[in-house]
């Protein structure tokens, strides 16, 4: 045991089962289980159209399938950091792996779609405006790296800020069992901490998702 095993995947007769959560996550994006609109159903449409209206009003009117894309991305990331703040529940968020493959899949879609729909456009970007001559060979290969970290950084980022807030609370908690004293003080501070994650697991699926949409715009 040591601080990072609150991290490790628990397998049982060789079936890591902790990772399902991440296919559980679609019985909470199920709207409507009856005719009649619940006020669960209500409060949930609401959510989800105010969020996507952002969204559209950022990539504009005529990008509707980019914005139904993100928004899809943003309420998926959020159900999952909220989950994984729950005590048993693995949090696959703080996992690069999971990270990395919403980053690069995504990112490289919108790479691709970019280039191949408007080459010397995409091209035009690798020289910034105003940028002397004999400087643009440099520009273009500062640029290109620029854009070829991005779904590192773009990945690294949501996992490196969900594991954190884990790894606090374990510290945190290993402190209780000394004597009461310190027992009352973890959990008065582990009970701050779990608001504040709170706050960090929303904000993190939006900057992702904020992130996704304007290297989709500009590569678009």
């Amino acid at each position: 045991m040591n601080l990072f095993s609150v991290f490790d995947p628990s397998s049982y007769y060789g079936i890591q089962l902790n990772w399902l959560i991440m296919i559980m996550i679609i019985l909470f994006s199920l709207l409507k289980y009856y005719i009649v609109s619940s006020t669960n159903y209500l409060l949930k449409s609401g959510v989800i159209i105010s969020v996507n209206n952002l969204f559209v009003e950022i990539a504009g009117a005529s990008n509707l399938a980019i914005s139904f894309i993100v928004t899809s991305t943003f309420f998926y990331l959020v159900v999952t950091n909220l989950l994984g703040l729950f005590p048993f529940i693995f949090t696959s968020t703080a996992h690069p792996l999971v990270t990395m493959s919403f980053g690069v899949v995504f990112w490289g879609a919108f790479f691709l779609m970019g280039w191949t729909s408007g080459f010397k456009e995409s091209a035009a970007h690798l020289v910034p405006e105003g940028s002397p001559l004999g400087l643009a060979p440099f520009m273009v290969l500062i640029e290109s790296i620029s854009h070829l970290i991005r779904p590192f950084t773009l990945s690294i980022r949501l996992a490196a800020n969900m594991m954190a807030g884990h790894l606090i609370v374990s510290l945190l908690s290993s402190i209780s069992m000394l004597n009461f004293y310190s027992f009352s003080i973890s959990v008065f501070m582990q009970s701050i901490l779990l608001i504040l994650e709170l706050g960090v697991a929303v904000i993190q699926g939006f900057v992702f998702s904020i992130l996704l949409l304007l290297y989709c715009l500009e590569y678009y």
